[in-house]
């Protein structure tokens, strides 16, 4: 999958890269037409990156994860029906033994596979949304964390969220590592663009680097038009502010007036 996403991004890069060495139309209305055309293409990314992950996703919970079901339940048959034979003998516990070190094997892998399912898509994030699945991530971290949502969020395209939420995802990972004792603040808000701030006052000295995670996040938020800025003093505190297009089609507004205000904060 990582392979895939990045093929993805590669393309998406190079694609704007070109576009830009193009001449901009003059005429407003040509303009117009060009900035369309971009947001459509970038939504056409925006959706390939979530249907391969769902079809990944789905590929794993009725394929791969059944079958370990299916084996793991097998092997607990054998176990039963070897000690029910009622001869106890040297071979006979060895073989039991075996089989139930099998099984155990077999839920260790279940449960990572599970586990793996659960992070390539997560259920919380389909079901309920960008807001109460950063509050989730809040609320199973070992952190001190806190999320402010000032305004209810408008729609969001599924990867869209999906890139915010593993973003704060590996952000609380990171505190967690690096700075265990910290506070964290999470902020969520949007207008035409994501706008996402996270700020621990761990001591500082955080930096994207190639080939960690930060810099993986910040690429895949690039393919979307997306940015990601840590500012990380010696002494803390550490800041990421990210902010994404919503990609939303044409006239659809991305925040709606006058809405009520959400819930302050959650821990």
């Amino acid at each position: 999958m990582a392979s895939w996403l990045g093929l993805c991004i590669a393309l998406q890069l190079a694609l704007e890269r070109r576009k830009s060495l193009v001449v901009p139309p003059r005429s407003g209305p040509e303009w117009a037409h060009h900035v369309g055309q971009l947001r459509s293409s970038r939504m056409a990314i925006v959706n390939a990156f979530e249907i391969e992950r769902r079809r990944i996703e789905r590929d794993l919970h009725d394929g791969a994860q059944q079958h370990i079901v299916a084996s793991s339940l097998k092997i607990g048959e054998a176990v039963l029906l070897l000690s029910a034979t009622g001869h106890e003998t040297r071979e006979l516990r060895q073989a039991t033994d075996l089989l139930t070190q099998a099984q155990e094997a077999t839920e260790s892998a279940l449960a990572t596979l599970r586990t793996t399912v659960a992070g390539i898509h997560p259920k919380v994030l389909s079901d309920l949304g960008l807001d109460s699945a950063v509050r989730d991530l809040a609320h199973r971290s070992t952190l001190r964390a806190v999320v402010r949502v000032p305004h209810p969020l408008p729609s969001i395209p599924d990867a869209v969220a999906a890139a915010a939420y593993f973003l704060v995802s590996e952000a609380l990972t990171n505190v967690a590592k690096h700075a265990p004792d910290a506070q964290v603040t999470v902020l969520l808000g949007a207008d035409h663009q994501l706008h996402l701030s996270i700020v621990d006052d761990g001591p500082g000295g955080a930096h994207i680097r190639p080939g960690h995670g930060l810099a993986g996040m910040a690429e895949r938020l690039a393919a979307f038009g997306g940015t990601l800025n840590v500012t990380s003093p010696s002494g803390g505190p550490t800041s990421l502010a990210a902010r994404v297009p919503l990609l939303l089609p044409e006239g659809e507004p991305g925040v709606v007036v006058g809405a009520p205000a959400g819930p302050q904060a959650a821990g």
